[in-house]
Order: structure tokens, then C-alpha cells, then sequence
């Protein structure tokens, strides 16, 4: 049977076995974002007398530059233990993968508006979304591979759901948290931030400990 062009087109450069060069791309996209948080942060140029009020000033700017260095660092540990996983590639799984790294290269702007204006909703609110969506597509990015069949033969349907249970938590306490920064304010907000990493290292407990289940096929 004869293969229309596009056919051919989509098999031969829109499809494929993984390579490295989508890793290797992924890697610049997370180093340069997590380098660009920096940019905000200046050393005071105030007289000797006015240097310790000036650093207390650099206190919450560089408390957001940490967490979103936090974040972007465990977001990069997630997505390199999903892409160790991943066999093959598609045009889908390229874009997904490139709408998340979208996110992730944004995420500078948010950390500098939080930093100068961390106590308006506004400043909170924005902050929030782009974690969220950093963490939702990464976990949608994740469920196109496996539903689409591009993962290796060693990731079972329970393996999956092990890996987008411990996905959620940092995004959905995120997610959480803008209702809360709009009915009692930004530092409510910020504070239910903290919530994100104890949550997540509790729930990634919980499944360790959890009797192991007999192996599922892909559905």
C-alpha cells in the first residue's frame, strides 16, 4: 500500500526512537531559566551605615529566587526521571514537552514580581498559575506518553500512577492556594507555598511503603 506524502513526512521526521537531543535541549531550557533568577538580585550599593537595612530589604527577593530555584530544580528531577522512561518520540510529545519548558523559561518574570510586589494578590496569584501550569503539563506530558504507547516496556499501569500521584502535589497546592491568596491575602498564600514540599515528600513516604502490586500491561 502505497503511503501518502504526509504519511511518510510524519513517519520519518515526526516520529521516532527517543533522542538525546530532546533531553539535551530540555537541560539548556532549565539551566538558563534557573540562571535568569539571579538577574534580580543585586548586591545594595548604600553607604557602610545603610548596608544592614539595605540587605534586610534583599531578604524576600532572595527567599523567592530559592523557591522558585526549588521549584525549577524538582520540576528538572521529575522530568529527567520521566524522559529516562520515554522510548520514542511524537510531533504531540515534542510539543507538550516544549509548552512545559515554555512555563519554565517564564517563570523568571513571575519570581521578579513576587519578589517587588509579594504582598498583592496580584503579584501571588501569578506566581501560583505559572507553577501550576509548569506542573500540570508536566504531568499531562507524562500521560500523553504513556497513552500513546511511547514509554518503555518497563513502565506497567501502576508504575504510571505511581509516578503522577507524586507528580501532584506541588502544583495542586499551588492550585490551592489562589483561592486563598484572593479571600485572605497574599501571605496566606505564600504561607500555604510551605505546605508544597512536606506534602510531597509525605505522599512519596506513603508509597514507598505501600505493598508492592502485581505487575499491570498497558491498557
Amino acid at each position: 500500500m502505497t503511503m501518502s506524502t504526509y504519511a511518510r513526512f510524519a513517519e520519518t521526521f515526526a516520529r521516532g526512537p527517543f533522542s538525546e537531543r530532546i533531553a539535551l535541549f530540555s537541560d539548556a531550557v532549565f539551566a538558563i531559566a534557573m540562571t535568569l533568577l539571579v538577574i534580580e538580585l543585586h548586591a545594595p550599593e548604600v553607604p557602610d551605615a545603610a548596608l544592614p537595612e539595605a540587605l534586610l530589604e534583599l531578604v524576600r527577593p532572595y527567599l523567592t529566587f530559592a523557591l522558585s530555584f526549588a521549584v525549577i530544580a524538582m520540576v528538572w528531577l521529575s522530568h529527567f526521571r520521566k524522559l529516562r522512561a520515554v522510548a520514542h518520540f511524537d510531533a504531540t510529545m515534542l510539543r507538550l514537552n516544549l509548552l512545559m519548558l515554555f512555563f519554565v523559561a517564564s517563570l523568571p518574570l513571575p519570581t521578579a514580581i513576587l519578589g517587588q510586589y509579594g504582598d498583592t494578590v496580584v503579584a501571588a496569584v501569578i506566581y501560583a498559575a505559572t507553577i501550576c501550569a509548569i506542573g500540570f503539563t508536566m504531568t499531562a506530558l507524562w500521560a500523553y506518553v504513556w497513552r500513546a504507547g511511547l514509554v518503555g516496556e518497563t513502565v506497567d499501569a501502576a508504575l504510571f500512577r505511581f509516578v503522577v500521584v507524586q507528580s501532584l502535589p506541588v502544583p495542586v497546592i499551588f492550585l490551592l492556594s489562589i483561592p486563598v491568596a484572593l479571600v485572605c491575602g497574599a501571605t496566606a498564600a505564600e504561607l500555604t507555598w510551605i505546605l508544597a514540599l512536606p506534602a510531597s515528600l509525605a505522599i512519596t513516604l506513603t508509597l514507598r511503603r505501600a505493598p508492592e502490586a502485581p505487575k499491570e500491561a498497558r491498557a
